[in-house]
């Protein structure tokens, strides 16, 4: 130093705070970008997206491969694709009409119904699935299927039943399906259904069963009067016990509900 006093590059920069790093510091000279020639690339991409709109990036590079006979990377062009905001955005499909928190209850037979699914296990055939079809007004089970699959089919013949039963003419009867939110009752060919016949379905709010409270406490009297009462060995056996105390709950069992009185009671009484 200028004054004769050497002192160490490390206590000076300790003194005065600075980034020993900083003092060997030289910049290196940069060495210019190259860019690649994607130009190209990316006017094919752009003509695939405009031809073929619902193509995601897997497919797109899927096409180019085989048409340029090359290996194309997938995250290179979804580079591309996100780098110009041409992502295709997915349509919700959770678009479901929700019930509001509100019971589901009426003042007219046929004008709300309740259907939901329950299992139960014989030792033969293991586990069985009944769909049960239940009338928000006076409690009547105006439909059901028994059957050894969980299929969508086995929801929609359970509702068609009733429909059929109940003389529900089609795209005239402004019924309302009340469901939880299971596959079953949100797939193709419930939905045909439906559509068929012009109902109005309407979805409970996610983890309140509550709302679907008339189906779900049938199924709580089936099970205790019912299902817990029996080992069943087979799904024939177990069909045969399902109909005859189904027969009993709809035209003998008296619920409180209903002034002690049956559902068939309270129907007849309304068609009288």
């Amino acid at each position: 130093m200028e004054d004769g006093i050497r002192a160490r590059i490390r206590k000076i920069c300790n003194v005065l705070g600075y980034n020993r790093s900083n003092v060997y510091y030289t910049e290196k000279p940069r060495k210019k970008q190259v860019k690649t020639a994607e130009a190209w690339l990316v006017d094919e991409v752009h003509k695939l997206i405009e031809e073929f709109p619902e193509y995601g990036t897997r497919i797109i590079t899927a096409v180019l491969r085989r048409r340029y006979q090359k290996s194309f990377n997938h995250k290179k062009i979804h580079r591309i694709v996100k780098e110009h905001c041409w992502q295709r955005w997915k349509r919700s499909y959770d678009n479901r009409p929700r019930v509001q928190g509100r019971k589901s209850v009426t003042a007219q037979a046929n004008s709300r119904w309740a259907i939901d699914m329950t299992h139960l296990f014989t030792k033969q055939d293991g586990w069985c699935h009944l769909v049960a079809v239940i009338d928000c007004y006076d409690r009547y089970l105006v439909g059901w299927r028994f059957s050894r699959s969980g299929k969508a089919g086995i929801s929609a013949g359970a509702l068609e039943d009733a429909l059929i039963r109940e003389k529900i003419i089609p795209k005239v009867h402004g019924l309302v399906i009340r469901s939880d939110n299971g596959l079953v009752f949100g797939s193709k060919r419930f939905h045909e259904t439906v559509t068929k016949y012009r109902l109005h379905q309407e979805y409970i709010t996610p983890y309140t069963p509550e709302q679907n409270g008339m189906i779900e406490r049938f199924f709580r009297s089936f099970k205790e009067e019912c299902v817990w009462q029996h080992n069943f060995v087979s799904f024939d056996e177990a069909y045969n016990k399902i109909a005859e105390w189904i027969d009993y709950y709809n035209f003998q069992r008296p619920h409180l509900a209903l002034g002690y009185s049956t559902p068939a009671e309270v129907r007849n009484k309304l068609v009288a």
